[in-house]
């Protein structure tokens, strides 16, 4: 019999067993997929690395920095600048002090007006006195509203903060917490954004190094028989003393019959081969003006080692799931990506893949977090993790795993972190 049975290998699985093998409990990771990491993994197309989707790490997050061997990822910084395309012009916004290039376009373009520039000045130093769980804390209302609060015009709105933090929350409307938007730009602050050199899936893969993980096998029924729980599953039943239920918030809520289920938001991703540069840019692509694309990064040259010898990587991000066919919606991408660099150049394109992500993060309105279910289920023996515990992010995932653990092992530390901390 097992300690613990943990059901889900994404990263709040991977970070609660981990915590249980390091307290020497005898634990064992389910997961139905064919790899570890659930969204953050990545794989090998045609010599290409692919992350699932589109995503970066923000190594400021505390849960990362207490379970990550950051040193051993070999992250590669992005730099603090996006490059804002309205068509075939390109203004490059950034933090000079960080991305030295930036400092001129910055001072000189007409996306941001000089006042709004001083307003992200002024942001910055508001959102850096307090400790960044307590911006998590507090009144609560729509990202918009509160950056127009702060007296934000309407061509900051549209040329940068919906094409940038629309990205992250997977909504350009700006709907999303604003408790949420003040964490995750005090964490850009603290952190910046990388990507590990191999991949996203490299973060998995060091959660992951040393646990009994089981892939392939899915969790069908949970039943508990008082001093422990049986765990029927695709490939028979096993039984443990407690089970950690960090899965999807769908699968959560089948098996634990809580409330988990919370909705979805949805991303498609197109990435492209290119047999010559097209953009020497380094820096993430913001889509200020009208049409599908909402972002798109050149990862090749941000990390060379993502594409062959001599050829170059291109991931373009579309919010949604769009009712176009594949064939149809890689046509109005690329039409859009010839306002950017011509037709000539975007036919010299390959599609590797068109991905289409039905559950990338949950949404997450003001006050959300009200809402949020507990670690406890009506199942005895049977706890929660995962972000819908938390928030729809790394951080959320690896500290609602963290927490989870911390309640098995009857750890007050672990037990009364804060959110976010």
């Amino acid at each position: 019999m097992y300690d613990v049975l943990v059901i889900g290998a994404g990263l709040s699985g991977l970070t609660a067993a981990r915590a249980l093998d390091r307290a020497g409990k005898r634990v064992r990771v389910l997961d139905a997929a064919p790899h570890a990491g659930g969204r953050v993994h990545s794989r090998q197309v045609a010599g290409f690395t692919l992350d699932a989707g589109y995503q970066v790490l923000f190594p400021a997050y505390p849960a990362v920095r207490r379970w990550l061997d950051l040193g051993a990822l070999h992250l590669v910084p992005l730099p603090p600048a996006a490059v804002i395309r309205r068509g075939a012009q390109a203004d490059v916004v950034g933090w000079p002090l960080g991305d030295p290039g930036a400092l001129g376009s910055t001072l000189l373009t007409r996306a941001l007006g000089t006042r709004d520039k001083a307003r992200v000045a002024a942001l910055a130093l508001r959102l850096r006195a307090p400790a960044p769980w307590d911006l998590l804390r507090g009144p609560d209302e729509p990202t918009e509203g509160y950056l127009r609060r702060f007296g934000f015009s309407e061509a900051a709105l549209d040329h940068f903060f919906r094409p940038f933090f629309g990205g992250i929350f997977l909504q350009r409307d700006l709907g999303t917490s604003a408790r949420l938007f003040r964490y995750y730009f005090r964490m850009l602050m603290d952190g910046g954004a990388a990507l590990p050199a191999a991949g996203m899936g490299a973060i998995a893969a060091q959660l992951a190094q040393g646990l009994k993980v089981t892939l392939d096998v899915e969790v069908q029924w949970l039943s508990p028989q008082g001093g422990h729980v049986t765990v029927g599953t695709s490939a028979g039943e096993l039984d443990a003393r407690q089970v950690i239920v960090a899965t999807d918030p769908d699968t959560a809520a089948r098996l634990t019959g809580e409330a988990t289920a919370r909705g979805h938001l949805s991303g498609t991703y197109l990435h492209y081969a290119a047999p010559a540069a097209l953009d020497r840019e380094r820096r993430l692509l913001l889509n200020a003006g009208s049409g599908l694309i909402q972002n798109a990064h050149w990862l090749s040259n941000a990390v060379p080692g993502r594409a062959p010898e001599g050829q170059h990587l291109l991931t373009v991000t579309v919010l949604g799931l769009p009712a176009a066919g594949d064939d149809a919606l890689d046509a109005q991408v690329r039409a859009e990506l010839a306002t950017w660099y011509g037709e000539a150049a975007v036919r010299s394109l390959r599609t590797l893949l068109v991905e289409r992500i039905h559950h990338a993060q949950y949404p997450q309105p003001p006050e959300y977090a009200a809402t949020l279910a507990g670690h406890a289920t009506r199942l005895s023996g049977v706890l929660l993790a995962g972000e819908v515990t938390a928030m729809s992010s790394i951080q959320g995932a690896m500290e609602s795993g963290e927490k989870a653990a911390a309640i098995v092992l009857g750890d007050p530390v672990g037990m009364s972190r804060p959110r976010g901390a």
